[in-house]
């Protein structure tokens, strides 16, 4: 308990399984909750449970594809709250299509929503953290980022530039003591990859070992720990949390 106290951390598409679950074991954790989203009646949910436990919690709208949106966010929380420590990037979207059935709208939107928005998050937060004395960045990467399987070519692209991008920022800003990390997923039991992929389940027992597939709250424990002091030697890393889907 206790590992955040005091520390502010914002959370984008905090209406999302993981967002949500990150923002509540934050909480617990004793950060000031910052949850953002396209959908703040979505996020109403989370609000109430943060609430009743004590907790100290604020939303704002916010729409990761516009750097403006990210100037806004960032203005309103440190006018609020004096600071960021932690941003924590869970905003993403996928797509079962391959390269051939790829619709130039729909490689647009994966930038939009996967590339630009951590890109934007990354140029306004970094300047705020650099005068805070340092801060936690973490992107919420995934598996297919790291090995390439058979299946979501462009999904996969999106995600190794992410990993990449944070690995170079992770060199690049050490110096000022800003730490940024990345958590590669493996197949989380989501809204998103239920609408999808409805056939993952057939697909999943026959590659992973484990019963089930991963929680959102699996994906927030390993968010927590990039976030926390514990992890203050911590940059660079590429957190795989995936039931050993696959031999790395």
């Amino acid at each position: 308990m206790n590992r955040l106290l005091g520390k502010v951390m914002l959370i984008t598409d905090s209406e999302s399984s993981i967002g949500a679950a990150t923002a509540k074991l934050a909480s617990k954790e004793g950060a000031i909750v910052v949850c953002t989203g396209k959908n703040l009646a979505k996020i109403g949910a989370v609000l109430s449970k943060i609430k009743q436990t004590g907790g100290i919690v604020s939303a704002f709208q916010h729409d990761v594809s516009s750097i403006y949106s990210w100037q806004k966010v960032l203005s309103n929380t440190v006018k609020k709250y004096g600071k960021i420590d932690v941003l924590v990037n869970t905003a993403g979207i996928s797509s079962p299509k391959m390269v051939l059935d790829l619709s130039a709208d729909d490689w647009q939107k994966i930038q939009e929503i996967d590339l630009n928005s951590f890109t934007y998050g990354l140029k306004e937060v970094i300047p705020l953290m650099m005068k805070n004395g340092g801060g936690s960045i973490i992107n919420v990467s995934s598996l297919e980022g790291l090995v390439n399987l058979a299946d979501e070519h462009p999904y996969a692209a999106a995600k190794d530039v992410i990993r990449s991008l944070s690995l170079d920022t992770a060199f690049e800003y050490a110096e000022h003591n800003i730490r940024v990390n990345s958590i590669c997923p493996g197949t989380i039991d989501t809204p998103m990859i239920e609408t999808s992929f409805p056939n993952i389940n057939t697909c999943y027992k026959k590659s992973v070992p484990f019963p089930y597939l991963g929680k959102p709250e699996d994906i927030a424990n390993g968010i927590i720990y990039l976030a926390c002091d514990e992890a203050s030697f911590v940059t660079g890393a590429e957190l795989i949390i995936k039931g050993d889907r696959i031999a790395m």
